[in-house]
This record gives C-alpha cells, sequence and structure tokens, in this order.
C-alpha cells in the first residue's frame, strides 16, 4: 500500500478549481435545486456536540449552521439549499444530511483524480506510479515531446579572416601590462587560425 498527498499532484489553487478543471465545475443556473453532484455541500459543524445529535430526525435550525469560530452565520440561500436536498433526498435524519455533505466531497473529487490520471495515459504515464509530484510529471511529457521537431543547426564552414594589426596591438598590450612575455607574429596567429579551421574560441578568465 503506497499513501500519496493529492496535493503534490495539482498547481496551488482551491478545491472548487481542481473540480473546474477537471470536470468542468458546476452548470446549474440554480444554485438551491442543484443536484449534478459538484454544486455547493452545506452541514453544522459546530452545533454536532454528540454522536446521538446525529440520529436527530428534524432538519437542523437555520442558527446551527453558523460559526462561532468564523464569526459567519448561514445566508438565506444556503439555508434554502440545505431545505431542499432535506426534501429531495428524502432525509430521515442529521446523518444522512452528512453522507450527502460528505459525498459531495468525495465523489467528485474521486471522478476529478480519475481524470487526471487518464490525462497522463495519454504519454503512458502513471500518475501515481511514475512521478512523485506535478513537477516530476511534467518533466517527463517535456522529455517526451520536446526533442520531436527539433532541428540541429546546419554544418557549414566558418568564415575565414586574419588577424587585423589592431588586434595584434591589443593582445601585446595586454601581455605588457600582465608582464608576459609576447613573441607572437601576425603570421604565426593567421598560421594558428588556419588550423583551427578559422574558429576563434574566446575565454573569459576569472580572477
Amino acid at each position: 500500500m503506497k499513501i500519496l498527498d493529492i496535493s503534490n499532484y495539482v498547481p496551488d489553487g482551491s478545491y472548487e478549481k481542481y473540480l473546474s478543471t477537471y470536470l468542468g465545475g458546476c452548470k446549474c443556473d440554480d444554485k438551491i435545486q442543484c443536484v449534478c453532484g459538484l454544486g455547493k455541500g452545506l452541514f453544522p459543524y459546530e452545533s454536532i456536540k454528540a454522536f446521538e445529535v446525529l440520529n436527530e430526525t428534524n432538519i437542523p435550525l437555520k442558527s446551527a449552521f453558523d460559526s462561532a469560530l468564523r464569526g459567519t452565520s448561514i445566508i438565506n440561500a444556503d439555508y434554502e439549499r440545505v431545505k431542499f436536498v432535506w426534501k429531495r433526498y428524502e432525509m430521515k435524519s442529521i446523518k444522512d444530511l452528512l453522507i450527502w455533505y460528505n459525498n459531495l466531497d468525495v465523489v467528485p473529487f474521486i471522478k476529478a483524480i480519475e481524470a487526471q490520471r487518464e490525462l497522463f495515459k495519454r504519454f503512458d504515464l502513471d500518475m501515481f506510479a511514475d512521478g512523485v509530484s506535478l513537477p516530476g510529471l511534467s518533466e517527463k511529457v517535456m522529455y517526451q515531446t520536446c526533442f520531436n521537431e527539433l532541428q540541429h543547426p546546419k554544418k557549414v564552414p566558418a568564415k575565414a579572416f586574419r588577424f587585423t594589426a589592431k588586434r595584434m596591438s591589443g593582445y601585446k598590450h595586454q601581455d605588457v601590462v600582465a608582464k608576459r612575455e609576447f613573441n607572437m607574429t601576425l603570421d604565426h596567429l593567421n598560421t594558428l587560425l588556419k588550423k583551427q579551421k578559422n574558429i576563434c574560441v574566446v575565454y573569459a578568465g576569472v580572477s
């Protein structure tokens, strides 16, 4: 068994953004009566003080959805959604509301992961076996495609040139400053160039 952190396989963003990327997100015009499975889920976390509360058969009061931790209160539209799903799915207890809420978190998430895995299968990659992160998988995709239309530079002979007296003078001056002996001539330098097929390599020394 291997335990993986899905956050390593997704770019920075929200859960909603992840779902919209791979599943398209909720397209329902009426968010209160949304039944696509990608809509918003609601549950009165802070009002659940004991397991027995989950067996209560009445829909939670609107105030039960308020959060003292965040300092927020549920808006009317969201509570109308709670009442809609309670009736539509014939919920018998708060436990049914919890199951509905958890399914909205888990089921779309699994579908989004499956869609993302299918994306990498197009490159013969198993998202969870061939990489431990999104950058690692992206690198493997890059190496599969970056050389497809690679054009090698044309091999053309270097243009012939000859050292000028001015450049020769510059070399002499550098050697005088560096207190080096200078015993080369223009003919000597041009002979070296010819042997190297007129390729001159510039070296930048770092002191």
